[in-house]
């Protein structure tokens, strides 16, 4: 069976013929001079108002383009959509209200289709950006989660196989900073990471930074999520709403006038309302060689009673918008969500009860004031109020026999206020400066109580705050698709640790043939915020990391040096990107990390990646097809373990391929991904080693063995329909496989003592944690 999916899915790649492309030089050309020339281009024909869109002109320089690549392009440069009406109409509406952020100088700006529709690269600041409204159909996905949209790009990995666990060349997922309409997120997953908790229906743009990160961002040593939710004002009330095999959402757009309008949205899950196939695999996968899939047994035979089984998840944003003129617009916005568990369950043969409790909320707001002064300068004030609350209550009884209770707590308040300036030089040069201050609060509480062993009982807290000044320059050289030059520095000042830290920042793109482009880049980066291993909760086995600030001592600010380099190719229809990176990763701790070999309880390190990105792209006609490869080559050094020497990183993937299709057939969409990577190191274990107390675990060398490499095939597919011809009201259905095989993927491996089954002697127990079998999950949505 696997042998012919994957025959069928090379087959499915060669199918297609090559796709129209063409040049194009229009220098301040009316745009119906320019319709004109493509009609005879690509043989098309556009229908629109002439009186509506006669003034507009279009500059616009392009080698070996496609049709849809040059519609993209000019949607950038004037206020019009273009929207297919069959292979070979379109329509042409104009566009009111556009926000002044995306009016300024768009002359300078060229985006171009990264992956698949949707998924662009803006050669501005050589970031990629996400569009969940125009994303095209992705493998295993119908809807487009924010999260794992991102996992299909070269240098993002999620060896956890959850949506939040994204690990970016080499980082972890705490040294990513995500960032929702401003907001700082301190947890960005739902039902334990599987799912984003950030709403794609309500998303305007996703603007991800594996490199060449802006001096504005700052506090963060890995990858940058820079999620926009929408700020347009529609004209008439939208929205929509769908159902899935997890969850149900819905959202409103309700205009206020033409200057001011209201956006809500809510999610939440159907998990304690309805028992389904999808849900059932996803809580198999969370929950498995955990205290609640165990059920605390003595025995495999004893029996267990289930007292409490509540577990759901929601998020709910409201958002205001008002433009009271072409110069000012002011956004408001929020956001909460929200994960529980509530489980119990009694071993009847003992009488001992047990009970897990977990609540995890992150909410925020923020304010931002948009004002233009001119065509020349431009300014943005914003304040954010972030808060993540942590609470786990775990607790064990038998009556008249014992009673013990443990309590974590882990709270972060985060506010801050800015002020980000805009200022053009000249047509090609830009200037952004700005100061930004934050003040974060960071406290975690952890006590236990024992009827029996008092002794045992402790309490322990620790709060810190740090407030973290900032300024921040960036000088911007930008000419239209030839040069790009980036110089930036930052300035911090973390009072945590009562120091200044200086992070310059350089990047580079020059075009050097007509195909070919070279592109560089150099930055110094710092962390005071992260998370760290929590050794209390793991009988638990589930959120054992908390988040914790910098002292300087046992846990140390994170700094980072990143270089890279790299050349894009672009010709007929054909994009390759190869991209090499080197990262030095400073102030690791055993803490942050967590180590098997119970000798090196702490332990500072220090990481070194070196690594290739590339990415190899085809279109033609409806048909995308793109394979990713990734080495990687991550090295830890810790000072006391392996002997000092270097061993693999816990996330080290060496080898990592995925390659996807797409095809859009009229309504109907199809995609099909096939994943495969090296297992990640572990460190093995030979046996039991007696002592004079408790038999220790023998541990061979810190990350020496690797797990089976990984591999797995997802497919999807929807349909899209009118309820009415008007297009009023739309629907969409939709059906996703993943894991299509049902491959047993070993994720982790994990050691415990364990008591014999046989005997009362205590044994070597291996602990693996295997990835999610075959899942489907329906999707059916409404828009109107």
């Amino acid at each position: 069976m696997k042998h012919k999916l994957t025959l069928l899915f090379l087959l499915v790649s060669f199918s297609m013929l090559s796709q129209e492309r063409a040049s194009v030089s229009y220098l301040n050309i009316p745009i119906a001079h320019v319709f004109l020339d493509l009609e005879s281009k690509f043989n098309v024909k556009f229908s629109y108002n002439s009186k509506l869109i006669s003034e507009q002109l279009i500059t616009l320089e392009a080698k070996e383009i496609t049709l849809e690549e040059l519609l993209f392009d000019i949607e950038a440069l004037v206020d019009i959509r273009f929207k297919k009406e069959t292979e070979r109409y379109y329509t042409v509406q104009k566009i009111k209200n556009r926000s002044v952020t995306d009016t300024q100088h768009l002359e300078q700006v060229v985006v171009r289709e990264y992956l698949t529709s949707g998924i662009n690269e803006n050669n501005d600041d050589t970031s990629i950006i996400l569009s969940p409204e125009k994303l095209g159909i992705l493998p295993g996905l119908t809807e487009p989660d924010v999260l794992q949209s991102i996992q299909l790009l070269p240098g993002v990995q999620s060896p956890t196989e959850t949506a939040s666990g994204l690990f970016i060349r080499g980082g972890t997922p705490d040294q990513n900073l995500v960032l929702w309409d401003g907001i700082k997120m301190y947890n960005s997953g739902h039902f334990f990471g599987t799912i984003s908790a950030l709403n794609p229906y309500i998303t305007q743009d996703i603007k991800l930074y594996k490199n060449g990160t802006k001096a504005r961002y700052g506090n963060r040593i890995s990858g940058v999520i820079d999620i926009t939710s929408d700020e347009d004002i529609p004209k008439k009330i939208t929205g929509s709403t769908g159902l899935n095999m997890t969850h149900t959402d819905a959202n409103l757009r309700l205009p206020l006038g033409e200057k001011a309008a209201v956006m809500i949205s809510g999610r939440r899950s159907i998990a304690d309302i309805f028992d389904t196939e999808t849900f059932r695999n996803l809580s198999k996968r969370v929950f498995q060689e955990t205290k609640i899939s165990e059920g605390n047994k003595v025995t495999e035979d004893d029996e267990v009673t289930t007292t409490k089984d509540l577990f759901y998840f929601n998020d709910f944003t409201v958002k205001a918008i008002l433009k009271p003129n072409e110069n000012n617009t002011f956004l408001v916005s929020n956001l909460f969500t929200k994960n529980k568990l509530d489980y119990g369950f009694l071993i009847d043969a003992y009488d001992e009860a047990s009970q897990d409790k977990l609540d995890i909320k992150n909410q925020g707001s923020s304010v931002k004031w948009n004002h233009r002064y001119n065509d020349v300068f431009t300014h943005e004030f914003s304040a954010y109020y972030s808060n993540y609350d942590f609470e786990y209550t775990g607790i064990n009884s038998i009556p008249n026999e014992f009673s013990n209770r443990l309590n974590k707590q882990n709270r972060v308040e985060d506010l801050g206020v800015a002020f980000d300036g805009n200022y053009h030089l000249g047509s090609a040069s830009t200037l952004d400066f700005g100061y930004q201050f934050s003040s974060n609060k960071v406290n975690y509480a952890l006590s236990f109580e024992d009827s029996e062993s008092p002794e045992d009982n402790y309490n322990e807290f620790n709060f810190k705050t740090n407030n973290n000044h900032a300024v921040y320059g960036d000088y911007k050289y930008c000419v239209l698709d030839k040069w790009l030059l980036n110089f930036g520095v930052r300035a911090n000042y973390f009072s945590v640790v009562d120091k200044l830290f200086f992070e310059p920042r350089f990047q580079l793109e020059t075009r050097l043939f007509q195909n070919i482009k070279f592109k560089s880049s150099v930055e110094n980066l710092h962390q005071s915020v992260s998370q760290v291993i929590e050794f209390n909760t793991q009988e638990f086995g589930l959120e054992n990391q908390i988040w914790v600030l910098s002292d300087g001592e046992d846990i140390p600010v994170l700094k980072s040096f990143q270089v890279t380099s790299g050349f894009v190719f672009d010709k007929s229809g054909w994009y390759f990107d190869v991209e090499g990176y080197y990262k030095d990763i400073d102030g690791l701790t055993s803490f942050t990390l967590g180590f098997d070999n119970i000798d090196d309880f702490f332990s500072k390190g220090k990481s070194k990646v070196l690594g290739l990105d590339v990415l190899v792209k085809k279109k033609i006609h409806n048909y995308r097809t793109w394979m990713s490869y990734s080495l990687m080559n991550n090295d830890f050094t810790f000072n006391t373990i392996n002997n000092g020497n270097a061993f693999p990183g816990n996330s080290d993937i060496t080898h990592h391929f995925t390659w996807s299709h797409t095809y859009e057939w009229k309504h109907l969409e199809f995609s099909l991904g096939w994943n495969i990577r090296m297992g990640i190191p572990y460190t093995k274990a030979n046996g039991l080693i007696e002592t004079l107390g408790d038999p220790i675990i023998d541990f061979e060398e810190t990350n020496g063995a690797r797990l089976p490499n990984y591999h797995k095939l997802d497919v999807s597919a929807t349909y899209s329909f009118n309820f009415s011809k008007n297009e009023r009201w739309k629907g969409k259905l939709g059906v996703s496989f993943l894991n299509v095989y049902n491959q047993k993927n070993v994720l982790s491996r994990k050691y415990e003592i364990a008591q014999s089954t046989e005997d009362d002697s205590l044994v070597l127990r291996e602990i693996n944690k295997n990835s999610l079998g075959f899942t489907p999950n329906v999707v059916f949505r409404i828009d109107f």
